[in-house]
């Protein structure tokens, strides 16, 4: 990348609370900070938000939402989706992608204040302000403001820390989104570790990829585990970036690595993986950079310093808790004490200024009390209508579920004569239908026993075959479900009776 250089009077001091450290941008030069010596207030002091300590995701909302409700809605997904708890004191930060998808989307930032007063509790004691406190995916948005990168195109960067590894989309300069990556440097040594078999330190591995790296199969000092090992971290890498581009109709062009330490060759091994462009950021922001050991991240955040003391942007992600005061003259206080202090002035030199601010003093406060007077009479007066309009809704409550209660009792009343009436009329037409067909073989009916659907007759015929063509006959209506378990004899009265149960099925 191009050398970023800047003349500034105020010093940038971009903090690392993870570690402890700093430094300090003058000018064109950058030293340690030091966090036991006094500190200059008049420094602009920023420092970031890891993107593992915070919650993410991202929210699609349809275009049909309109803006009155959109907050509502959005606030409402993020506290389900992120399981946050009402209870605590919980910073949201949203961010809406400009991809022209179908949906509107929004990458979602929380953080609770009490996680951040944990992280800059050590800094907190030396330090007395944080200016900006920047999520981390959003720092190189200073890269774009900088002009070292073209805003017309979708960017992708990609974080390698020991204990944490992201990416982070921009899009036309701004930014879009992020995803973590479960591949840090500690996985991917774990990782060679286990297929290689290998025993090595932290400070060996990291030996190993500085001074070996990641090498062509066919190039001396080529290690397979090793390339397998990043080989899997890009393709889990690039599915990602595959979905990212899918869902939202955008193709990523480039992609800068932001690494905490060297990894030989890294960027043309992405290069030849995926096909694409790819390159570690390189910011010179001090012409002494060379005398330190520095991470880019601080390089970054002291560039995003420096434009936003020029220009405020993304001023609605700045997390920080610990931010200064407004100058003197522009708090309320000051204001008031500044007034009191050029009225006393005044007063001191033309003593008439106080006869007159008397005069229009007592003028403004007797105008004020007729005011008050009116405004309290209104005010009383629209008490008692709002009084009058709740005991009168109350009223009409309380007949409304009176006259509920009787269309109710009412309505139950009707279904019930209705189902009798239904009921009856369809016993009735049974019976006289079943009737007809005793008539036709001359069998008497000497009982009969009626339950809901389930009639029981007792029949009685001096000829069997009588009663089996009875119980035939009934059984041709299929509405009619017959049945009968015997037909007795009875040799003295020379007759057959039986009981036949008729199950009337509609």
């Amino acid at each position: 990348m191009t050398s970023a250089r800047k003349n500034s009077e105020i010093s940038i001091v971009a903090l690392d609370p993870y570690d402890y450290k700093g430094f300090r941008y003058h000018n064109s030069n950058v030293e340690a900070f030091n966090f036991s010596k006094t500190v200059n207030k008049r420094d602009f002091f920023i420092s970031y938000i890891k993107f593992k300590d915070l919650k993410t995701t991202t929210i699609f909302i349809p275009r049909s939402v309109d803006n009155d409700t959109l907050y509502e809605e959005l606030y409402s997904k993020v506290y389900a989706e992120l399981s946050l708890d009402p209870a605590l004191d919980n910073k949201i930060f949203f961010s809406e992608g400009s991809a022209k998808a179908q949906e509107r989307i929004f990458t979602v930032f929380a953080i609770t204040n009490e996680d951040i007063n944990s992280t800059f509790k050590a800094v907190a004691k030396k330090v007395p302000y944080i200016d900006y406190l920047a999520p981390e995916p959003l720092i190189y948005s200073a890269i774009y403001k900088k002009g070292l990168l073209p805003s017309t195109q979708a960017d992708c960067f990609i974080a390698l820390r020991k204990d944490e590894s992201f990416l982070s989309i921009y899009l036309d300069g701004d930014f879009f989104t992020a995803r973590e990556i479960r591949y840090n440097l500690n996985y991917l040594k774990d990782k060679f570790l286990e297929q290689s078999g290998d025993r090595l330190s932290d400070d060996k591995f990291l030996e190993v990829l500085s001074q070996r790296g990641l090498v062509n199969k066919d190039d001396d000092g080529f290690n397979y585990d090793l390339n397998t090992v990043f080989e899997d971290y890009i393709f889990y890498f690039n599915d990602i970036l595959n979905i990212i581009n899918s869902q939202n109709g955008i193709a990523i062009k480039k992609i800068y690595i932001d690494c905490d330490y060297e990894i030989k060759n890294f960027a043309n091994f992405i290069s030849t993986k995926l096909g694409l462009d790819a390159e570690y950021i390189n910011i010179k922001v001090a012409i002494n950079n060379k005398n330190y050991t520095i991470n880019e991240r601080y390089n970054v955040m002291a560039l995003f310093g420096r434009f936003y003391t020029k220009e405020p942007f993304y001023e609605n992600f700045n997390l920080s808790n610990m931010l200064r005061p407004d100058p003197f003259v522009k708090r309320k206080s000051g204001k008031f004490l500044l007034t009191c202090a050029a009225a006393f002035a005044l007063s001191m030199l033309y003593p008439a200024y106080n006869y007159i601010a008397g005069l229009v003093l007592e003028k403004d406060s007797a105008r004020l009390n007729d005011e008050y007077s009116v405004l309290n009479a209104q005010e009383m007066q629209i008490k008692e209508t709002l009084a009058k309009i709740s005991r009168e809704q109350e009223a009409v409550k309380e007949q409304t579920q009176k006259e509920n209660e009787k269309l109710n009792f009412r309505k139950g009343l009707l279904a019930e004569i209705e189902n009798k009436k239904d009921n009856y009329a369809m016993k009735g037409l049974n019976l006289f239908k079943i009737t007809d067909i005793l008539n036709l073989n001359a069998v008497h009916i000497t009982n009969i026993v009626n339950n809901d659907r389930n009639l029981t007759i007792t029949a009685v015929s001096d000829n069997e075959k009588r009663i089996t063509q009875l119980i035939k006959d009934i059984s041709k209506d299929e509405k009619y479900l017959v049945n009968t378990k015997k037909i007795r004899s009875d040799d003295a009265k020379h007759e057959y009776e039986s009981n036949i149960s008729i199950e009337i099925r509609q």
